[in-house]
């Protein structure tokens, strides 16, 4: 039986994750996804394929035809098909897709960040006062820090389809526990009002750290 991915083990049976080594593709994207990276570097070209691959071979797992296309939309985030929602993340060694259909599942949001500590000069930019205070507090602060920065990017892609506002990093102040987090809104963001919570999951697996926020259809 295959592993069960990173994001499999973070979100419930209403999501469907694909998973994969962004190095180990060739080619894959169709017309409308290579437009976002024409005269792009291979890197940039290989996670974006890597991306996009994951994307359409989930979907098609929820009933989507394969020659769907995920395009890039006009704000840079992905466009996708009428009735679904979706995240893509990615490092250098891993990307994943995560989708969902509308029906069940509002918005969605996903980060993979290699687990190596940020630097002190990120760290301060990223974070609020509070959250510095009990991340040097930590059993491995750089760990925890590193953990901050990707729920915080998952947060921010769960919150933008909704709102299609630009949160900044100290737009939520974070709690974290045991392979869980609470981010709390310090500002109004669309729907979102000042001290509403958004709750996520983590997992920090083979020098990589997992964050994943989802919201349900109420």
């Amino acid at each position: 039986m295959p592993r069960r991915t990173l994001f499999d083990r973070l979100l419930d049976d209403n999501h469907v994750a694909e998973e994969m080594d962004p190095r180990q593709t060739a080619g894959g994207l169709l017309p409308q996804e290579a437009v976002a990276v024409q005269g792009a570097v291979g890197r940039r070209i290989e996670h974006f394929t890597a991306g996009r691959l994951c994307a359409r071979r989930a979907l098609a797992r929820l009933g989507v035809e394969p020659g769907v296309p995920v395009p890039q939309g006009e704000d840079r985030t992905p466009a996708w098909p009428e009735g679904f929602v979706g995240s893509i993340s990615h490092t250098t060694l891993w990307c994943a897709a995560v989708v969902a259909r509308a029906s069940e599942v509002r918005s969605l949001g996903i980060d993979l960040e290699s687990s190596a500590p940020l630097k002190p000069s990120v760290l301060a930019r990223i974070s609020t006062p509070t959250e510095r205070a009990w991340i040097a507090r930590a059993r491995d602060s750089g760990l925890m820090g590193k953990i901050v920065f990707c729920a915080k990017e998952s947060i921010y892609k769960c919150q933008y389809p909704l709102t299609r506002v630009k949160l900044g990093f100290r737009g939520v102040n974070l709690e974290v526990g045991e392979g869980s987090f609470v981010a709390a809104f310090t500002q109004a963001a669309g729907e979102f009002r000042e001290g509403d919570t958004i709750e996520g999951r983590y997992l920090v697996e083979d020098g990589l750290v997992a964050t994943a926020c989802s919201l349900s259809v109420r």
